[in-house]
């Protein structure tokens, strides 16, 4: 009986104990449950630097090749086309015939204005030889004639006033004799005034004549200006890209004839964006390629007075157009060939660039994230160029310096505040090749030597 209790108490005590060594191991195995639980929630990932790069400053732009001279050639006269002198795709030269009015009709206007001018001339010519002799003999005959009237006048009133005082004559014969002295002296003023009057006449008439001259010599001048308007010539060395009217057809003052674009100073045109136009006093250098022809080109020297910008900015795309002329143009090239080009406005130190693998869009926008004090820290910024496997970057917050953990291979699974664990080594300083060096110039960073 004691044996059977006490193997009922052995048995009761080795199941408590055994009861009590399954409850710790299970609090134990919860524990390392929750431990595990909690490592789930550390990403692994990746670091890298931040790197400043020297960098070419170009931009592409795409643009065409267009005529520096582009004009409508218009007539200045009314008249019938006679003959159209050039087709379409004709090249031509300064000077060149590149239609023609019919002359007729100015070729008899001017035949008759010279007419009316050389009888103009022989009467201007007449009339300065002064009056006809004829009338000038008339003239002085009256005048002489009156003169001595007057003189035959006054002897007799002498002799009649000696007569009158010898109570010979009465004194009705000294009034008639003053009476003819008054008449004698008033011929004479008339004869004079005439003669002297028809000199005046000659003098108008002169005058009259002269303006009446100088008249018809402008007309002769202006029918000979549009005689030599009946044949419309090139204005400059080009190309005929459009014929306005049809032989036959009436042209009037203004009237189009053909178009015409200049071959001899091209320009090209391109789009870039608006941010360079106050660079552009600054271009370097331009290197163009028409890939139509194969042919590459470039130009580095004095391109400021080559370049211009066209003031309306494309509304959609925000680009302004620029307008770079082309000196000595290659003979092959042509209105219309399309261009690439590369401008190249110098080198910029130090610019802040990223891996590109660390750029994360999200939606606060485009981010990288940093280690701090093991978890992902996010930081906004704004990126521009890709350059080899680098994207320039704008840190606004400046949080990004050179011994900040930059989140690489990763970064687009973490979010702000989630643990990490490193997976890569600590990275080591490299320089990376900036777009500068291989331009041939040197690159620095505010180190001397940016890390990787």
């Amino acid at each position: 009986m004691m044996v059977e209790n006490y193997i009922r108490k052995f048995k009761y005590t080795w199941a408590l104990l055994l009861l009590v060594l399954v409850s710790s191991s299970c609090v134990s195995k919860e524990e390392e449950s929750a431990k595990v639980g909690k490592k789930e929630f550390a990403l692994p990932v990746q670091i890298g630097k931040v790197v400043y790069m020297d960098i070419a400053d170009e931009v592409r732009a795409v643009g065409n090749i267009q005529a520096e001279q582009r004009v409508t050639i218009t007539s200045e006269i009314r008249g019938k086309v006679s003959r159209i002198a050039v087709e379409e795709g004709m090249n031509i030269k300064a000077g060149d015939l590149v239609a023609q009015i019919d002359p007729r009709e100015y070729e008899l206007t001017l035949e008759r204005l010279r007419a009316d001018l050389s009888a103009s001339q022989n009467e201007y010519k007449k009339a300065q030889g002064g009056l006809r002799q004829e009338d000038k003999d008339r003239l002085d005959a009256q005048t002489r004639a009156a003169q001595s009237s007057l003189d035959l006048a006054k002897i007799e009133l002498e002799r009649t006033k000696k007569l009158v005082e010898q109570k010979v004559l009465a004194q009705s014969a000294l009034d008639s004799a003053q009476d003819k002295l008054r008449q004698a002296k008033e011929t004479l003023i008339a004869s004079q005034a005439e003669k002297s009057a028809s000199m005046k006449s000659r003098t108008e008439d002169i005058e009259k004549l002269e303006s009446e001259m100088k008249a018809i010599r402008k007309q002769v001048a202006v029918a000979e200006l549009n005689l030599s308007k009946v044949n419309i010539v090139a204005p400059f060395e080009g190309v005929i890209i459009a014929k306005e009217i049809e032989r036959g057809a009436i042209a009037d003052p203004g009237t189009a004839i053909v178009r015409m674009i200049g071959s001899s100073r091209l320009k090209a045109v391109l789009e870039v964006p608006q941010s360079y136009r106050n660079k552009l006093k600054k271009l370097n250098a331009a290197d163009f390629f028409a890939k139509e022809l194969g042919l590459k080109f470039n130009y580095k020297n004095n391109l400021a007075r080559l370049v211009r910008v066209i003031p309306d900015a494309n509304i959609y795309s925000g680009n302004i157009k620029v307008q770079i002329d082309l000196p000595d143009p290659n003979p092959a090239m042509f209105p219309g060939l399309t261009l690439e080009s590369t401008l190249n406005f110098g080198v910029r130190k130090n610019i802040l660039h990223v891996p590109a693998v660390s750029l994360v869009i999200s939606e606060q926008g485009t981010v990288v994230y940093i280690v701090k004090d093991k978890k992902a820290h996010l930081v906004p910024v704004k990126a521009f160029k890709e350059h080899g496997d680098f994207v320039e970057i704008k840190d606004f917050t400046r949080q990004l310096s050179l011994d900040a953990d930059l989140i690489l291979r990763g970064s687009g699974a973490v979010f702000p505040g989630v643990s990490i664990f490193i997976t890569n080594p600590e990275p080591k300083a490299e320089a990376p090749i900036s777009s500068a060096k291989k331009e041939g110039k040197s690159s620095k960073t505010p180190e001397e030597t940016p890390k990787t």
